[in-house]
């Protein structure tokens, strides 16, 4: 058996993802089940851009993720849910959508994968710290390990009971589509009780600290196998960025310019635009390039700095923690996104 540990943003190391990849085609995977504590849709969204159709189409994989203190995004089990060949299931899911902050009775906490060969012998698992969001699987530091094994003797002696042991917890946990509308309404309702008071009267935006809206699903507009980057925002949205569109401004109109701050410190300034749909359009920085992993499910914070604004794409529940204390009024668009200040 080969045995590989790696740490997950270090220089030189394999992401999770990668290793996942490098495994998934090492064995020809014939059989996936994938055990995770909780699922983002930028998780989703990273490894259905990793692995393409073809995984979905040929392989048949098996989801058992927890939803424990609601940290799992409805849109993520969705996501999976609608993937060909792919079943879902929620570990004690029956037990834990009823009750309240989605208090478990025993925490889930499982961060693995087996991919399976019976017909070539050829058997992987890959274990780590990462969960299933896009930080986890490729972008925060984290420490995980790979093992190969390359005959069913192998396999016996080494991970084969982990493996047994992780269908038997698949067997018993809970049809996700059984549970997802319910998960979705409790999840929804504890969000928006926590976010502010959304009758609160409009800013003075221009002393608004810091603003905010949920990307949701992006739609793939630079190609199939690229994270997109362009955003639709309610209409009105442009007093945050320091513009006053007036209502009667026609369709494809530039509104102004919005010139942004990356992680990778670049400036990019691109037009904020009112579009066809009369939503406010505006295209984001490139991912790969200025510092970001993707923006799928992720919630953008924008910080005004002079002339420019500070940005940054950030996980539900880690917006939840810095941000949730001091959040002004939150609207939703008529997708169920939300957006606001920061007071």
């Amino acid at each position: 058996m080969k045995a590989k540990a790696f740490i997950q943003s270090a220089n030189d190391q394999p992401t999770t993802l990668a290793e996942l990849l490098r495994v998934h085609k090492w064995a020809v995977t014939e059989a996936f089940l994938g055990l995770y504590a909780y699922a983002t849709q930028s998780g989703a969204v990273a490894f259905d851009l990793a692995v393409g159709d073809g995984f979905w189409n040929d392989i048949p994989s098996r989801w058992l993720f927890g939803i424990d203190y609601g940290r799992t995004q409805p849109q993520a089990l969705r996501y999976m849910i609608e993937k060909s060949n792919a079943e879902v299931r929620v570990y004690d899911g029956a037990w834990v959508v009823e009750k309240d902050g989605f208090l478990p009775r025993r925490d889930f906490h499982m961060k693995t994968s087996f991919l399976i060969n019976n017909s070539n012998g050829r058997y992987g698992m890959v274990v780590g710290s990462g969960n299933f969001s896009s930080n986890g699987l490729r972008q925060a530091a984290e420490c995980g390990a790979s093992f190969l094994a390359s005959q069913k003797l192998e396999f016996t002696k080494t991970f084969r009971s982990a493996y047994e042991s992780a269908e038997n917890l698949w067997n018993v946990a809970t049809p996700a589509q059984d549970i997802i509308e319910e998960y979705e309404k409790r999840w929804n309702s504890s969000q928006a009780s926590s976010a502010g008071d959304s009758d609160e009267p409009a800013p003075n935006y221009d002393e608004v600290g810091a603003f905010w809206i949920e990307a949701g699903y992006v739609t793939r507009n630079r190609g199939p196998e690229k994270p997109g980057n362009q955003i639709d925002m309610p209409r009105g949205m442009n007093r945050y960025f320091g513009f006053d569109a007036p209502e009667n401004l026609a369709v494809n109109s530039i509104i102004g310019n919005v010139t942004f701050e990356s992680p990778s410190g670049e400036l990019v300034s691109n037009n904020l635009r009112l579009g066809n749909n009369k939503m406010e359009k505006i295209s984001l920085p490139i991912p790969e390039t200025h510092g970001f992993d993707m923006y799928d499910g992720k919630v953008l914070v924008f910080s005004p700095i002079g002339d420019r604004f500070r940005m940054r794409a950030l996980e539900a529940a880690d917006f939840e923690t810095a941000f949730g204390h001091r959040l002004g009024a939150v609207r939703s668009m008529g997708s169920g996104r939300r957006y606001g200040y920061i007071k």
